[in-house]
């Protein structure tokens, strides 16, 4: 693509996208009640995947960086700006070579305090998510999330919102339902954001935490390069993953967290049809035919390194 074309499109995507990002990333300020992950970076391995057609076999390494900037406005609006990235590695096809998805996610969105019980996160999502080979008007999605929090009482509180997203597959809209509690001698955290994570946490000491971890997605990827001579090809990703894992803070902020664990019912599979409308586990009308094979679920291992920035009261 020409440079004065894309900064035309880039142009044309931003302004809607500032107005509606005020959406998603505020999640995990309402969520972490007493504190805040300003930065993330993680590394993922599995074991080697097999392909249900083929002898062959592949394995997945996906990297992950999340950086995140609060600033406060006044005692009752805050606004987050950051960018995610994520990089995924295998082969899709038994019949192909190693192949790299890349999102890269702006952040942008706020947060407000209408009372003492009540307040709402307002986020807006603009990304690029493709094999980057190219950089077209298909590889731009929009997305955008609204969630609400109900104060219950200092260590306790319910989440509703939704989240909506372009997918290249078509719209997908995922209803959000969520608790926090953090027990009274605070050694105990669940947070809980249904259907996309759940996490139970307890510390061992001041130093040291474990937990168990859920997480699901469901994503997309414009693929530049065709499988076969169809158009409009794209990778469609559903992955559920399931750890426990082993968290230690170094101090000044910085942790490093270990994970291990089992990917369930994941696929990553090629398609150039869309559906009319996608809700978690329901298309309709869903007529696309897969272009590539799938493999296997697989053990896998995270490492991860984060710097915490810890809150003297909850938000």
């Amino acid at each position: 693509m020409k440079k004065n074309n894309l900064t035309s499109l880039t142009q044309r995507i931003l302004k809607p996208l500032i107005t509606f990002c005020i959406f998603i990333f505020l999640s995990q300020l309402v969520f972490a009640q007493q504190y805040i992950d300003l930065a993330k970076f993680s590394y993922t391995t599995t074991s080697l995947n097999s392909f249900d057609t083929s002898t062959k076999k592949t394995r997945l390494n996906e990297m992950n960086g999340d950086l995140t900037l609060p600033i406060i406005l006044n005692d009752k609006a805050t606004f987050l700006t950051g960018i995610t990235y994520e990089s995924i590695n295998a082969s899709f096809n038994p019949n192909r070579a190693k192949e790299t998805l890349t999102g890269l996610t702006l952040k942008l969105g706020g947060n407000i305090t209408h009372n003492k019980k009540l307040s709402a996160t307002y986020m807006f999502l603009p990304k690029i998510s493709s094999d980057f080979k190219e950089i077209g008007a298909k590889d731009f999605q929009f997305g955008g999330v609204l969630l609400m929090k109900y104060e219950k009482s200092k260590n306790f509180n319910y989440k509703f919102g939704a989240y909506l997203n372009s997918e290249l597959f078509g719209p997908f809209l995922v209803p959000l339902f969520g608790i926090y509690y953090l027990n009274p001698s605070e050694k105990l955290e669940l947070k809980l954001l249904l259907p996309l994570s759940g996490n139970l946490n307890y510390v061992v000491n001041k130093n040291t935490s474990i937990g168990i971890n859920f997480k699901g997605q469901i994503r997309s990827y414009n693929l530049n390069t065709p499988f076969g001579l169809e158009e409009n090809r794209y990778i469609g990703r559903s992955t559920n993953e399931a750890t426990t894992y082993l968290n230690y803070d170094l101090k000044n902020g910085i942790n490093l967290k270990a994970s291990f664990g089992r990917s369930i019912a994941r696929s990553y599979r090629a398609y150039n049809e869309k559906v009319t409308f996608g809700l978690p586990l329901i298309y309709f009308d869903d007529n696309r035919t897969q272009l590539n094979t799938d493999f296997s679920d697989s053990w896998l291992f995270q490492i991860e390194a984060y710097y915490r920035l810890n809150l003297k009261t909850n938000s």
